[in-house]
């Protein structure tokens, strides 16, 4: 024992070297069995005699450790012995010049500590909770797990019924007693400073955007008797809150949606309002022109910007439309598309549309809905085409990754079921009267895709639109996508969903590791203009489709995935006249399968 140093430990004082204390860590860490433990230990104080070594910690310790397990093999119970973390000089490095991947990203002391806990977090996530394969398949670029810093706490995202707020005040949650408690809104104003806080404490919990649900129309009890200017005024408090919010937390932006239409829903006309109180007063169909005025106050509120005349990054202007909508509130529509070309503003959304009837049929009654999203895996298309070469390979190939992606998912649920039952997630976790306030059978596990026209081009040497054989044949990738969906979801009882939607963050980690792995395939799809795959099942912006072609065909991919569509159409490139947006959007309604459209300049 003479030969071994002392330990330092972190508490500050020095102790005797103990050869037990690391025997009994392998074996209540790693569950190895006495005799290799025994084995392991023995080498661990031979190698620290023979080095001389002068000084030792516990770090430093477990370091060799983890080196002479795996030297011996026992590379699973490494695994689960090493250290998580980042060396001293990246964490250094993020205190004096901030993390190279952040650079767009305001640097303050939060943020410092985010981006090294959230590398400590995946690190456990690929370590601890992912199986080798799993954990390989994400870090060589078979498939991307999105928010991966999260994956072990959070849920995704979730779109609010505003009406929990609304009725119950914040927390909305019965027996809260955590934090203080507000009652019911007295007054609009009121009104939409709680549900900006309530979405800025909910950030806690969750790493997705957050969405509220028709918001004019269930804050239209609360404009009663107000003037144009005080709805707007107070309509204004919202937008700008929220954008505020963010500064509370590690992020530049609080990602929220906000869902609006200028005409009451039919199937909410009969519903009970709340009103000031929380009180029940009459029915939605009683507020149909404050409906309207706060859709108004919404619209230029957009238009106009901030007191800088910037746009608003978030929260994003989310408007339905169909053929009557755009005739009867032919005024409403035109300012909004007054503003697109300076600030991109709103994001339509087709209410004739399959996904858009199953999401109002959800909250047409008394009962509040919210629904999300668990967990969300992109899958690079394209890889799979070059390992397959031809299409019945690309096809296993594929579902053998869409297993994977499963697997990963059901990981997701039972840890979310499990941070709800032990109150991790305290807010996620209560209950509002007799309804739970993040009902798991409403929750998603989603699968997006990445490169579907590259994956198309690669097999049949044609692009999407270059031909209706290659649009046929990407349209069968997709319909065995979510046929492949939907089985699990019936074999697991849980809601398996084809989401449109990827990430940059995505399609650029795959480009980059394809460009390693697979540079000859990967280089004939890479421009000095597009350095990335194509996002989803979108054409390449190349295409030479007629607008109301690409419209057509694109909706027709979007009525298979139902979730998180977007189609954006460049003005400039079909040049479009702001005056010719109103035939677009009824044209897209009449013949497409179009769920939602973004207009850019």
């Amino acid at each position: 024992m003479d030969l071994l140093p002392k330990v330092f430990r972190t508490e500050g004082d020095m102790t005797k070297f103990d050869p037990d204390k690391i025997f009994n860590s392998i074996i209540k860490e790693t569950g190895m069995n006495e005799g290799d433990a025994k084995h392991i230990t023995e080498l661990v104080v031979r190698r620290i005699i023979s080095s001389g070594i002068k000084f030792l910690s516990g770090p430093h310790i477990r370091e060799i450790v983890c080196s002479i397990l795996s030297e011996n093999h026992f590379e699973q119970e490494r695994k689960i012995y090493t250290r998580i973390g980042m060396p001293v000089m990246d964490y250094e490095a993020i205190l004096e010049k901030g993390a190279e991947i952040e650079t767009e990203i305001l640097i303050n002391p939060e943020k410092i500590h985010h981006i090294a806990a959230n590398q400590l977090a995946e690190e456990y996530t690929l370590l601890r909770i992912l199986n080798d394969e799993e954990s390989k398949a994400h870090l060589y670029g078979d498939l991307y797990i999105h928010q991966l810093k999260y994956f072990d706490s959070r849920p995704y995202q979730v779109c609010w019924d505003p009406r929990i707020i609304l009725k119950n005040g914040i927390p909305p949650l019965k027996g809260w007693n955590l934090s203080s408690k507000t009652g019911p809104a007295i007054n609009l104003n009121e009104a939409v400073i709680q549900l900006a806080n309530w979405l800025g404490m909910m950030q806690t919990e969750l790493c997705g955007i957050q969405n509220l649900d028709f918001i004019n129309i269930f804050l239209a009890p609360y404009a009663k008797g107000l003037s144009k200017n005080e709805i707007k005024r107070d309509i204004k408090h919202l937008i700008h809150q929220l954008s505020h919010l963010a500064m509370m937390t590690s992020k530049n932006v609080l990602k929220v949606s906000l869902y609006c239409i200028p005409l009451l829903l039919k199937e909410l006309e009969k519903v009970s309002a709340i009103s000031l109180n929380g009180n029940y007063k009459g029915v939605y169909s009683d507020y149909t022109e404050e409906s309207l005025n706060i859709f108004t106050a919404l619209s230029e509120i957009f238009i106009e910007g901030d007191y800088n005349k910037n746009k608003f990054v978030y929260p994003k202007h989310i408007v339905i439309f169909n053929e009557k909508l755009l005739e009867d509130f032919a005024t409403n529509y035109e300012t909004l598309f007054d503003g697109i070309r300076t600030y991109h503003y709103p994001r339509f959304i087709n209410s004739n549309s399959d996904w858009f009837m199953n999401k109002i049929s959800k909250i047409t009654s008394n009962a509040y809905i919210n629904q999300g999203i668990l967990q969300k895996v992109s899958l690079n298309l394209p890889r799979y085409a070059y390992l397959g070469k031809n299409e019945d390979k690309f096809m296993e190939v594929l579902s053998d990754k869409l297993k994977l992606c499963f697997g990963i998912l059901n990981k997701k649920y039972k840890i979310i079921e499990k941070r709800l039952k032990t109150k991790h997630l305290p807010l996620l976790s209560g209950n509002i009267t007799d309804q739970s306030i993040f009902p798991m059978e409403n929750q998603e596990l989603c699968i997006g895709f990445v490169g579907l026209n590259e994956t198309v081009k690669k097999l049949t040497n044609l692009e999407l639109h270059q031909s209706s054989e290659a649009f046929n044949y990407g349209r069968k990738i997709v319909l065995k996508l979510k046929e492949l969906c939907d089985e699990e979801s019936v074999i697991s009882s849980k809601n398996y969903r084809l989401i449109e939607g990827s990430s940059n963050k995505a399609m650029q980690r795959f480009i980059r590791l394809d460009l390693i792995h697979f540079p000859k395939e990967t280089k004939s799809f890479i421009t000095q203009e597009k350095r990335s795959y194509t996002n989803s099942a979108h054409f390449s912006v190349n295409s030479n489709l007629k607008l109301e072609d690409r419209l057509i065909q694109q909706g027709e991919f979007q009525s298979i995935i139902q979730n998180g569509v977007l189609d954006i159409i460049s003005m400039s490139k079909y040049d479009i006249e702001t005056n010719d947006l109103k035939n677009i959007l009824k044209y897209a309604v009449k013949n497409s399968k179009i769920i939602c459209l973004k207009f850019i300049p």
